[in-house]
């Protein structure tokens, strides 16, 4: 909003132009309505009042109610065009604002390391983006108005004082206590609002679930529990949203009843005071004038406080002091001549006792396929993330031909990686757009020979082949076909290193073997890593590094690991399945 500063002061000249247009206007009813009361001496005693006064004087009563008038309708059309370029204006800024402030919150995710996002709430994130980024932009709208209204403000005041200054300090005085109990008002509304935004976040939360939780809330018949936890949040937020009206609901009512009083007293005093009747009645209108633009500056005190906890999460998402930066490099990389060395190296989420990685030692040689093994929770996904660079070694170096790997420049990096998995989703969009994601485009010989390769033939059976639109996270094709086409879109990419993270967990045990002699194919010409509780997968490995608890346990050729050995007999005990090592308990 800074390199937007500039608009206040037009804002303020416009709101100036016209308050002075207004105020003369209203000023002109005083010898205006001389024409009917007859001169006042009280009236030319004062010096610009007087002065416009003694103008009139020179012309006949005819004369004076004509030019006056003419005058004055010249006065209301010159405002009502300057009024509509500052709404105009007002309008420009606050559009322009408003999508600054939501692409300045994209390019700032953009720009955020990963472990950024495993600490982070989703719903905090989704809640600022697309709640609290219009919110900030719509009081954009009202910060200008309040400026525009603080300008004519300041101008009214300025002529009240000129029509009569003993009735203008009664004004001020009754206006500052105003300002007090207003003030007092604002406080309370500012908790409200970090309340409102603090239950909003948890019904947002609530709303992912709803929709990205679906199958699991079915499966567990969680419908009735899941309804009545989303209509609690709501009512949560429904009473926070609600204190916040009724308090700006009394605030209003209350300010406007001050203003009434404050009417009151000045009529009264004015009485007393034998205030000649044209500037009574000019001082009246010019203060009943006033009134607007101070409940414009009452009603957005408002609601800036109703909207400070939306600008808190802005701001602090916007912010990047103390979050996670991307990774970054200067080192060029043309190719792994050698491979990729870890060397002493730990990894600490700090959300559990013992490190994910724990001082892990091992060598992925180019050229060869290597098995990452061991249990959930081992470390795996941990060293292929390092691996990716979306997250740095906590202790450790992890070297790539001899250079650390924190050298590399990240894109040159990512442009040799392709990396397929369960946990790799898809984007809302065509099968073929899926494919090329990451690649910018390829050419149709690329495109078939890739989904081929990955066994994904079904696509160009479906009605609209590679154009078949997927769904949000694919999840309108089955798990073996979502995979399938993740394998397709990391072999398009033509990659140096093939990274296969549960690649083939959900596909049958023909496709399995298939595409595991695909990939022995390829690891004769690219360096390969695998992460599987398959036999069949990794059977095509040269190496394995077998992980317990984030240690190294073993490491060398996979047929001499126990690990793997003991994956294969389990594999063929009877009742076991044949496409899995995992055995299931029965449960009596």
């Amino acid at each position: 909003m800074r390199r937007y500063l500039w608009t206040a002061g037009v804002v303020a000249l416009l709101a100036i132009i016209i308050g002075l247009l207004e105020g003369m206007g209203v000023t002109l009813l005083i010898p205006l309505l001389s024409v009917i009361s007859g001169p006042s001496p009280d009236v030319h005693s004062h010096g610009v009042v007087g002065t416009i006064q003694h103008f009139a004087d020179r012309y006949s009563s005819t004369a004076r109610t004509i030019g006056i008038t003419g005058v004055i309708l010249v006065f209301v059309l010159l405002k009502a065009g300057f009024q509509i370029t500052a709404n105009v204006f007002a309008a420009w800024v606050e559009g322009r604002i408003g999508h600054e402030v939501r692409c300045g919150l994209s390019h700032r995710l953009q720009n955020l390391g990963y472990p950024f996002f495993l600490l982070e709430k989703p719903a905090r994130l989704v809640s600022i983006v697309a709640t609290d980024s219009w919110k900030t932009s719509a009081a954009v709208r009202v910060l200008l108005q309040r400026i525009a209204a603080g300008a004519a403000a300041a101008v009214f005041g300025i002529v009240l004082a000129l029509v009569n200054w003993r009735l203008s300090l009664v004004v001020a005085i009754g206006g500052l206590g105003a300002r007090l109990v207003q003030k007092r008002f604002t406080a309370v509304l500012r908790v409200i609002s970090r309340q409102t935004v603090a239950e909003n976040e948890l019904l947002t939360g609530r709303m992912l679930f709803a929709i990205f939780g679906a199958r699991l809330i079915r499966l567990f018949g969680e419908e009735v529990k899941e309804h009545e936890r989303f209509e609690t949040a709501s009512d949560n937020v429904r009473r926070a949203v609600l204190r916040g009206e009724r308090m700006s609901g009394i605030q209003g009512p209350v300010l406007e009843g001050l203003h009434g009083i404050l009417f009151l007293i000045v009529l009264i005093i004015a009485l007393f005071s034998r205030v000649a009747l044209p500037v009574l009645v000019a001082f009246l209108v010019l203060m009943n004038r006033l009134q607007p633009h101070l409940r414009v500056l009452e009603q957005s005190s408002a609601t800036f406080a109703s909207a400070a906890g939306h600008f808190d999460e802005v701001e602090w998402l916007l912010d990047a002091a103390g979050k996670p930066a991307l990774p970054s490099g200067d080192l060029a990389f043309t190719g792994l001549r050698q491979g990729i060395e870890f060397e002493n190296t730990t990894f600490d989420y700090g959300l559990r006792g013992d490190p994910a990685l724990n001082g892990a030692s091992f060598v992925l040689r180019r050229g060869r396929s290597t098995a990452l093994i061991g249990p959930s929770g081992a470390g795996k996904s941990t060293i292929i993330n390092l691996l990716c660079r979306l997250l740095e070694p906590t202790s450790g170096t992890i070297k790539v031909d001899g250079e650390p790997l924190s050298r590399i420049k990240v894109s040159d990096w990512l442009n040799r990686i392709a990396i397929a998995g369960q946990d790799i989703d898809l984007i809302d969009g065509t099968i073929g757009e899926n494919i090329i994601y990451g690649r910018g485009a390829i050419d149709p010989a690329t495109m078939e020979l890739a989904v081929r390769s990955a066994r994904a033939d079904f696509i160009f059976d479906l009605p609209q082949g590679l154009k078949t639109v997927v769904g949000p996270r694919g999840l309108s094709l089955s798990g073996g076909q979502r995979q399938r086409i993740s394998i397709a879109r990391a072999l398009a990419r033509n990659p140096e290193i093939l990274i296969l993270d549960e690649a083939t967990n959900a596909v049958d045990q023909v496709t399995e073997n298939e595409l595991s002699n695909i990939f022995q194919t390829l690891s004769k010409s690219i360096t390969i890593i695998v992460i599987s509780h398959r036999p069949n997968t990794l059977a095509f490995c040269d190496d394995a590094v077998v992980l317990e608890r984030g240690n190294v346990v073993e490491a060398g050729p996979i047929l001499s690991t126990a690990a793997f050995r003991a994956m294969q007999v389990g594999a063929a005990q009877p009742g076991s399945s044949e496409t899995s090592a995992v055995q299931v308990p029965t449960i009596l």
